[in-house]
């Protein structure tokens, strides 16, 4: 098993000439660092500069209708080039020009295409599936998923019982068999180099901390693990009730 720290990080470039698009684009980038935008550009030209010094994304996302040049010479430019590894290119389309984007799928075989409008998640979905293959995506959805259900229950992120419970959960949904509370407690504490106790109870102070908050969440884990909808859940069951959903999600 990966380190349960490492994130597969995916770099990609995203060419539009919608300066709007490109702001929420940097912004949402700076939230979801498993998606590095490595350059957020205007046009087709910048980004062939930018491929000519060097810049070696594993996903390009263009849109479609870039003001400065078709789409074909674009794609046809950029494999002109001799990428190695060469990207895969993801286009944007809104539904009027879709026929056009399959066309260029159709010339260049390693085109993807994502319809207009999208949300920003789904996007950058999208581009993580592309470029970290399906077991990473799998994995970067269950991360997602944690972290969800953590802000739906008012976690705060600065306390670390966050990160080592996602780490437990995220180990226990990947192993191929069960492991006991004691083990996961050993694996998040020697990949942070701390104490098993110290996850411990910094679990158990989330917990805590979340049963403060009293969200719909917390109060119906409560309910599935066999408890009144007020008690505060063991740092057991409240593993065992997000592995459930998470495996419920996940498929």
């Amino acid at each position: 098993m990966q380190p349960l720290t490492q994130k597969n990080t995916v770099v990609a470039v995203f060419v539009t000439d919608a300066r709007m698009e490109r702001d929420c684009i940097r912004l949402y980038a700076q939230t979801h660092p498993e998606v590095r935008a490595a350059a957020v550009l205007p046009g087709g030209r910048e980004l062939l500069q930018q491929l000519h010094r060097g810049l070696s994304p594993q996903v390009l996302v263009l849109d479609v209708l870039l003001a400065d040049m078709g789409i074909f010479s674009l794609i046809e430019a950029v494999h002109e080039l001799h990428l190695d590894p060469e990207p895969v290119i993801l286009l944007t389309a809104p539904v009027p020009e879709q026929t056009a984007a399959r066309r260029a799928m159709q010339v260049f075989g390693d085109c993807q295409i994502l319809l207009k409008p999208y949300r920003l998640k789904e996007l950058f979905d999208q581009v993580y599936l592309l470029g970290a293959g399906a077991d990473q995506y799998r994995l970067y959805r269950a991360r997602g998923f944690c972290r969800r259900c953590l802000q739906q229950m008012h976690a705060d992120p600065a306390m670390s019982g966050c990160d080592y419970l996602e780490q437990m959960l995220l180990c226990a949904y990947t192993a191929e068999r069960p492991y006991t509370g004691a083990a996961l407690y050993q694996m998040v504490a020697q990949e942070n180099d701390t104490q098993e106790a110290s996850v411990a109870a910094a679990v158990m102070r989330l917990s805590r901390k979340m049963w403060q908050q009293a969200t719909p969440l917390y109060r119906s884990l409560c309910l599935r693990c066999g408890l009144p909808a007020d008690a505060v859940l063991p740092n057991g069951k409240l593993l065992k009730g997000m592995l459930e959903l998470l495996r419920q999600e996940i498929v």
